[in-house]
């Protein structure tokens, strides 16, 4: 082995390690939120054994095609754990149950598929099977990927403190960044295969130094908003008070209507405004405004004056300021699109 070979051997395994490492320490962590931790030192270990796998092959002229299926069914459980660790930053309070277990199905099924695999498999069976597979791994990873950025975006706007947010926000781009790496390395004639576990080694020591300069860890302890006590008495008025600006004086109408806004209408802050509309709505704050605007929409779908106007021009009337919003809103709140829903009443 070449010095060069050493080196990238050291670099690349030192990730490894110190993951294993952080995730030993952080299961029996007792400061902070406790299962956070915990889903963090899976999430970590799992890492830790798909780059420890990467380095293994790496530097290893033959690799039996099992170990190689079952290193890559763990992409699949990378995702799940990263999502459920997002659920227990922001929920209050948040136990995991049989439900969320089902989420890691597909790794369990990836990892029985790399099981059942043969040497001889690899000229017996069609290419685009082995194709579909390493799409189907990695396309998992990122659909959970930005599902989750999607989760925590929606509860910052809902009150989630700054500190978790950063925190949730720092993961995400670190597991996109080795998500990249490897994508990469399907590409190996161009980008060299032991890029993936270096990238993962710069990664973990940079979220790391991050994240204890910085105390994140410590600050997970489910509590959602940032402490504003409001009585019961003061968020009935508060809501009250949103509402008549919202649908009375069809505030929802207004493109430019932010939790800002609103907030600096009602002479509140925009936290205090946010968690008195979740808790009386159980939505947050763009959510709570698009079902004003849709039901406002399907008012006007219905009349004769506005059956020539097109699906964007009553998008506009309504208060989005774009097709694609009002289509993604309109069929989360009724289940089909504002065409569909336009085509049933001309039946």
């Amino acid at each position: 082995m070449s010095a060069y070979d050493i080196i990238l051997v050291v670099v690349s395994g030192l990730g490894v390690i110190h993951g294993l490492f952080l995730a030993l320490f952080l299961w029996g962590y007792r400061k902070g939120n406790s299962l956070s931790n915990r889903l963090l030192s899976a999430l970590l270990m799992v890492l830790s054994l798909r780059v420890g796998k990467s380095v293994f092959l790496e530097f290893t002229d033959s690799v039996d095609i099992k170990i190689i299926f079952v290193g890559l069914s763990t992409i699949m459980a990378i995702g799940p754990l990263y999502y459920l660790f997002a659920l227990s930053c922001t929920r209050k309070p948040f136990r995991l149950t049989t439900m969320h277990f089902l989420h890691f199905i597909p790794a369990i099924l990836g990892f029985l598929i790399g099981l059942l695999l043969e040497e001889h498999h690899t000229e017996t069976l069609p290419f685009a099977l082995f194709a579909t597979l390493f799409i189907g791994y990695y396309l998992h990873f990122l659909v959970y990927l930005l599902y989750s950025y999607r989760y925590f975006l929606q509860q910052k706007e809902a009150g989630l403190s700054l500190d978790t947010f950063v925190l949730l926000r720092l993961f995400f781009y670190g597991l996109l960044v080795i998500w990249l790496a490897y994508v990469l390395n399907l590409f190996d004639d161009i980008i060299p295969y032991v890029i993936g576990p270096i990238l993962y080694s710069i990664v973990a020591y940079v979220i790391s130094f991050i994240v204890i300069s910085q105390g994140y860890i410590s600050k997970i302890d489910h509590i959602k908003y940032k402490t504003t006590p409001v009585s019961e008495e003061q968020s009935d008025h508060i809501y009250a008070k949103a509402l008549k600006l919202i649908v009375d004086e069809k505030q929802f109408q207004d493109t430019n209507l932010t939790l800002k806004s609103l907030s600096e209408s009602l002479s509140v802050s925009p936290q205090v405004l946010s968690q008195v509309i979740n808790q009386k709505s159980a939505r947050n704050f763009n959510n709570f405004v698009n079902t004003f605007r849709i039901e406002e929409s399907k008012r006007l779908l219905h009349l004769e004056e506005f059956k020539n106007q097109t699906i964007a021009s009553i998008a506009y009337e309504v208060g989005f300021n774009s097709l694609s919003s009002f289509n993604t809103a309109f069929k989360k709140q009724t289940g089909e699109t504002p065409m569909a829903y336009r085509q049933q009443l001309s039946k």
